[in-house]
């Protein structure tokens, strides 16, 4: 039911890669990154929004909260690259990182930019 609120649109120009972020809190002081380099479709801002509202029932930690999001993105949107945080602050700092790519997609100028942002 959760994939269903991920709405997408065409990317408006699918021969070039660019980044994509946006950022939410599908639970009070947990923080969700999603960064991710479009293929045909971009995923809509609102969707991300309603589909955080929907995440609720993932409550086994930030580590199967990262995992849930990546598989949902990768069923509904099909990125060529995508990444996952998920972040909390207390009890303790968690941070979770998760990233994917599409088998042949390769673009190592890009990659190694994302990472020193």
């Amino acid at each position: 039911m959760r994939r269903e609120r991920l709405t997408t649109r065409p990317s408006p120009d699918s021969r070039h890669d660019f980044l994509v972020e946006l950022r939410g809190e599908p639970m009070a002081g947990t923080r969700l990154t999603v960064r991710f380099v479009p293929d045909a479709l971009v995923l809509e801002p609102a969707g991300l929004v309603a589909y955080l509202g929907e995440l609720t029932d993932v409550a086994e930690g930030l580590e199967a909260l990262a995992m849930a999001v990546l598989d949902d993105l990768n069923n509904e949107l099909v990125p060529r690259w995508v990444e996952i945080t998920a972040e909390r602050d207390t009890p303790f700092p968690h941070r979770v990182v998760i990233e994917d790519r599409q088998p042949n997609w390769d673009n190592p100028a890009l990659v190694a930019r994302l990472r020193r942002l």
